[in-house]
């Protein structure tokens, strides 16, 4: 563990750069605040410039070195690694439970599905990174082509699914062989720590991973020392649009490509054969999973007029199953999901199911929206919050039509029983995966999950994943 001491006996969560934890003086912390509680859990140091182009200088070094391992030191590493995180559960899903007020349901499933990505990616090491060899249109030449890792990587992974995101990134990256600087989320560094103590125990090198936290305040400055730093190849950032815009905007100015994945307006489209009550529950599950803080929980309800009340009816039953959606990450952002709603409702909108209330500090009562006026902004934007909104079309086309009509593409489901109906649905989706009689926030490590229109660029997971860290390199021989 790399926890420091602060001087009023709280610990301090360090930068570390080649697998030494920095010390920084204490005017250099800034407060974790667990947001269910409003209470200082601990310090985290804020990097500097200076500290942020140390990160990128080692790991460049390491790069030179990792970038030589063989396949076979890569996937050891990873799996063992993976076996570390599953060992050390609960102490991690402690820390991200302190960190950001999440469920004891929603911990143990991220440390689960992280330690299942990285094996994934440990298991694609072999068959992403193998080269070609094309034919030639001289006979006298032949022609190879290498698969190449792209460099040092920057991640910047959000806190909802502090080890799921980050540790999908960083073992993609490794398994590619390169190196990484993590800028871990100021509201959860001690979570996100934990992957460099689980890498450094299952025998990476030192500097192939490197920490740096910051405060809000520096976060701009520091993003940007790392970006345009020469080491550093390629971005990759899991958040909100809005940050989106202006990492992709930052990463432009320095020609520096940018692996992306972010927010949504899932939709859940129910035709006229689909099962009700498995679609109602499945709805109700994807919409207040983790307090609606997944970039692709359910948003909006699309439903056909022709099964409107039946449907409606199965809703409010699946509602009554959930009565509480756990805690949002802090105060202010209970408030300012409440605030959207309250805002729709001031427009006209109803409740089909729940209210605005808050349940506690940090925690809406979950709630279903229906009879939205279109100048709303939950119509437009992610809410992150326990909440859905219904809308009624006439038919499949406006159905899909009503779907498309947003500036992202994440995930989208579609509720029908024909399955020649649901796949040419599907295709006509402008959305990076589409599940058909299923969650919008299904996943799977094996299935590329891809960012579309204003949801991102680029694929994670499994083979895909890897291959974002791999570059094309075509050398001739005459």
């Amino acid at each position: 563990m790399y926890l420091k001491k602060a001087s009023d006996g709280k610990g301090v969560v360090p930068c570390v750069i080649n697998g030494e934890a920095l010390n920084l003086p204490d005017s250099q912390n800034f407060p974790v605040i667990q947001g269910s509680t409003g209470e200082t859990v601990h310090y985290a140091q804020s990097a500097t410039v200076e500290v942020a182009i140390a990160a990128a200088d080692a790991s460049w070094k390491a790069f030179k070195s990792w970038k030589k391992t063989t396949v076979d030191e890569r996937r050891d590493v990873l799996l063992r690694a993976a076996d570390i995180l599953e060992r050390r559960g609960d102490e991690a899903a402690k820390r991200n439970t302190t960190e950001t007020s999440a469920s004891n349901r929603w911990t143990p499933f991220d440390v689960m599905y992280a330690a299942k990505q990285v094996r994934e990616a440990a298991s694609c090491v072999t068959t992403a990174v193998h080269g070609t060899i094309p034919s030639s249109s001289d006979p006298e030449v032949t022609s190879l082509v290498f698969k190449e890792p792209i460099g040092p990587v920057l991640i910047i992974p959000p806190w909802n699914a502090p080890l799921i995101l980050a540790f999908r990134g960083i073992a993609h990256i490794l398994a590619a062989g390169c190196s990484v600087v993590l800028k871990a989320s100021e509201i959860c560094p001690f979570t996100h720590q934990i992957m460099l103590e689980c890498l450094k125990e299952a025998g990476l090198p030192a500097g192939v991973v490197n920490q740096v936290q910051c405060a809000r305040k520096d976060a701009a400055a520091v993003t940007e020392a790392l970006i345009a730093h020469q080491a550093i190849r390629k971005v990759e950032f899991i958040g909100s649009a809005a940050v989106g815009k202006i990492i992709g905007s930052v990463a432009a100015k320095y020609l520096k490509p940018v692996l992306m994945e972010l927010g949504d307006q899932s939709p859940a489209i129910i035709l006229e054969d689909a099962d009700l009550k498995a679609a109602a529950g499945m709805v109700v599950a994807g919409a207040l999973a983790h307090h609606g803080q997944l970039c692709f929980g359910t948003e909006r309800i699309i439903v056909v007029e022709k099964v409107k009340d039946a449907f409606s009816k199965e809703l409010v039953a699946a509602m009554k199953t959930i009565p509480e959606a756990g805690d949002a990450s802090s105060a202010e952002a209970a408030k300012k999901a409440q605030e959207l709603i309250l805002e729709a409702v001031k427009h006209g909108a109803e409740f089909l199911a729940g209210n605005a209330d808050l349940t506690g500090k940090s925690s809406l009562t979950p709630s279903i929206l229906t009879n939205l006026n279109p100048k709303s902004r939950i119509n437009h934007v992610e809410s992150f919050a326990p909440t859905a909104s219904l809308y009624v079309v006439k038919d499949a086309d406006e159905a899909l039509a009503r779907a498309n009509e947003t500036e992202f593409g994440l995930s989208a489901s579609v509720w029908t029983q024909n399955y020649k109906k649901a796949i040419e649905f599907a295709r006509e989706l402008d959305f990076g995966q589409v599940q058909v009689n299923g969650m919008t926030m299904y996943a799977d490590v094996h299935a590329p999950a891809t960012g579309y229109k204003g949801s991102g660029w680029g694929s994670n997971n499994g083979r895909h994943g890897v291959e974002e860290f791999l570059f094309n390199k075509w050398v001739s021989l005459r």
